[in-house]
C-alpha cells in the first residue's frame, strides 16, 4: 500500500490533530466503560471520576517522560498505574485496586487500539523492510512492515482472549496480570517488525529496543509475582466493596 499520511484536520481557525483526537478518543471510552461496569458493581463512581483525572494527569507525565526511549505507552501505563496506586491508597480505598484494575484491563486494549488508529493515520512508526504484499511503500521507496496495523491487530486480539478469560478469572487481580503479560509479549515480538539503525528508530541495546527490555522486565515480574497470585494455597479474601 502507498505511504500516506492524515495528520490533521483544519476546521476554521481551528487545527485538530489527528493522533491526539484518536488518544483521546480512547480514554474517553476506557473511562465510559469503567464508569459503566463500576456503577453496575456498586464501586463508588466519584472514585472513578478521581481516579480518571490522575491517572489522565500520570499517563501524560509518564508518555512524557519515558517516551524519548520508546517508552512512551509503557510510561503511560506506569504513570497511571502509580496515580492510581497512591489515590486509593491516601484515600485507604486501596480494597479497591485490583477490582477496578481488572475493569481498566478489559477495555485496555480497546483503548489502545483507538489510540493506535492515530498512530495509522500519520504514519509515525517505520517498520523494517519486508516483502510482504501489505507493506507500507515510503517515502524512501523501501516496502516496510505496517507496524500501526500489526499493534492495532494485536491489542483487539488481547482484548478478545481476556473477554474468553474473564469467567474463568475469579479472583480480583487475575485479569490484570493476565493483561500485562499478553501485552508485554505482543510488544515484544512486534518490535522486531521496527526498523533499526535509522533517526526514526527507538534505541537498541545489545540487540534489543528499550521497549523489548522494558517488556522482558514485566513478563518476569508478571509471571513470577502473579503466578504466585494465582495459584496461592490460601482461598482468596473477600473484597467487600462500599458505596
Amino acid at each position: 500500500m502507498p505511504y500516506f499520511s492524515f495528520d490533521k484536520i483544519i476546521v476554521g481557525p481551528l487545527t485538530l490533530y489527528t493522533w491526539g483526537i484518536c488518544v483521546a478518543l480512547g480514554f474517553l471510552v476506557g473511562y465510559l466503560f469503567v464508569f459503566k461496569k463500576a456503577k453496575e458493581k456498586e464501586i463508588n463512581t466519584g472514585i472513578i471520576h478521581d481516579l480518571f483525572i490522575l491517572v489522565l494527569i500520570g499517563a501524560m507525565l509518564g508518555g512524557k517522560l519515558l517516551g524519548q526511549g520508546g517508552l512512551s505507552i509503557f510510561g503511560g501505563l506506569l504513570g497511571g498505574l502509580l496515580a492510581s496506586f497512591l489515590y486509593l491508597k491516601l484515600t485507604k480505598k486501596f480494597y479497591l485496586f485490583f477490582p477496578i484494575a481488572d475493569l481498566v484491563a478489559l477495555i485496555t486494549p480497546i483503548s489502545i487500539a483507538i489510540g493506535r488508529i492515530g498512530c495509522c493515520l500519520i504514519n509515525d512508526h517505520q517498520g523494517a523492510e519486508t516483502s510482504l504484499p501489505w507493506g507500507i511503500i515510503w517515502p524512501d521507496g523501501l516496502i516496510r512492515h505496517p507496524v500501526a496495523e500489526y499493534l492495532i491487530i494485536s491489542a483487539l486480539i488481547i482484548f478478545l482472549i481476556l473477554k474468553f478469560l474473564k469467567p474463568k478469572l475469579k479472583k480480583p487481580g487475575q485479569l490484570f496480570f493476565s493483561f500485562l503479560f499478553l501485552y508485554s509479549f505482543s510488544r515484544f515480538s512486534l518490535d522486531f517488525t521496527r526498523s533499526t539503525g535509522t533517526p526514526l528508530s527507538d534505541p537498541h541495546y545489545f540487540g534489543l529496543s528499550a521497549t523489548q527490555w522494558f517488556s522482558l522486565i514485566i513478563i518476569f515480574a508478571t509471571i513470577t509475582i502473579g503466578s504466585r497470585y494465582f495459584f496461592k494455597n490460601q482461598r482468596s479474601k473477600n473484597f467487600k466493596i462500599k458505596r
